[in-house]
């Protein structure tokens, strides 16, 4: 499972394969293409080049490697990842909206909130 990092560096959650774990290994959200649904089928945001973006461009969160995006932060030790858990079935995922133009700064959401939304 990969890392996914907050603005202060800090594991906010894993990602593996195309789907998305809160820290205690609870499913969160889908990855889909360039696009991150949640289990109502919702569009989250987009993941592209190791950012995950919400819907006005602004960068969330980051895996490693993530490029063109705001200065990132050194990242923390990630934690031992937890055992996934098994993850629901898909719902259908909703049109994706334009997607907006991609900034270098930092989204005025946390991660909660994008995952949660």
């Amino acid at each position: 499972m990969e890392p996914i990092y907050n603005r202060k560096g800090k594991v906010v959650a894993w990602h593996k394969d195309n789907n998305i774990y809160h820290l205690d290994g609870k499913h969160a959200a889908i990855t889909k293409g360039d696009n991150v649904y949640g289990h109502r089928g919702q569009h989250l945001g987009v993941y592209k080049k190791g950012l995950f973006r919400d819907h006005k461009g602004g960068v969330v969160a980051f895996t490693k490697g993530a490029t063109g995006g705001p200065i990132l932060p050194i990242p923390s030790i990630p934690p031992i990842p937890p055992i996934p858990a098994i993850a629901p079935i898909p719902a259908i995922s909703s049109i994706p909206p334009i997607s907006a133009i991609p900034s270098l700064g930092w989204a005025k959401i946390d991660w909660q909130k994008f995952i949660l939304a």
